[in-house]
């Protein structure tokens, strides 16, 4: 004899199925919405990666081109400074030469140690048959006093006379010593005795002039002879005032006739 189940768990299988089909739906949809978000974001941080290696790159090349411009500028810099460097230089030796120039013209006052020469007439009296012009200072002697000292290594000479409030003559490459008279002419100066010939030069100048030959020759056997005032004396300073004629120089030349 066959049972009837009640109606109440006929019904309680269908319902569960239900709810197990919804709770797959609902798991479903999470599963998908999780792996849509994953892609989502995979994507997204995807390409956040692709710009900030594109930024990355961009920052790099600018960063390179810079450097580029730094090392350009830095360059021309040192460029510059060469070139500044040398304008200095040339201008330092151009001063240089300009200085030796000048000071070679005698356009500079200078002062180092030297030796100081005076020189004056005889005070014997000529003796029976003798000219009185041997007893005397003559412009010879002043220039072969000059060229000693001068070959004895002289930077600068000056050279005065007895003639009250007469500067000094500094002696110059255009420089002429003559005798006119009683007086020697020195540039454009008529000098007269005592003279005073101080010039500056190395240590030990003074023993040079002393023992060369252009003094020894003659100058000193006038002294002796005709007993020829002369003095010296070295010293450790020694001052020169500058040229102030005309260091031009002037000649002559023959008439051309038509």
């Amino acid at each position: 004899m066959s049972r009837r189940m009640p109606a109440r768990r006929r019904l309680s299988r269908p319902q569960w199925a239900i709810s197990i089909g919804v709770a797959l739906a609902i798991i479903g949809f999470i599963g998908a919405a999780q792996w849509n978000s994953s892609l989502a974001r995979q994507e997204f941080v995807t390409s956040a990666q692709r710009i900030l290696v594109s930024q990355a790159e961009q920052a790099q090349r600018q960063q390179e081109s810079l450097r580029a411009q730094i090392e350009e500028a830095e360059a021309r810099v040192r460029e510059f400074q060469e070139r500044d460097e040398g304008s200095r230089s040339a201008q330092e030796r151009l001063n240089e030469e300009l200085a030796a120039a000048r000071f070679a013209a005698g356009l500079t006052t200078v002062s180092g140690p030297g030796v100081v020469i005076e020189m004056a007439d005889s005070l014997r009296p000529p003796t029976e048959g003798q000219n009185r012009s041997a007893y005397l200072i003559l412009a010879d002697d002043v220039r072969d006093v000059v060229t000693a000292l001068w070959a004895s290594g002289a930077e600068a000479i000056a050279i005065s006379g007895g003639g009250a409030g007469a500067p000094p003559e500094r002696l110059v490459p255009t420089t002429s010593i003559y005798g006119v008279g009683a007086s020697i002419l020195v540039n454009t100066a008529p000098l007269s005795p005592p003279f005073r010939i101080e010039a500056i030069g190395p240590e030990g100048l003074a023993d040079r002039f002393l023992a060369h030959p252009s003094y020894l020759i003659r100058v000193s056997e006038r002294i002796e002879a005709y007993g020829l005032q002369f003095a010296w004396e070295a010293r450790d300073e020694v001052t020169l005032e500058q040229f102030v004629g005309n260091t031009r120089l002037r000649y002559g030349a023959p008439l051309v006739e038509d």
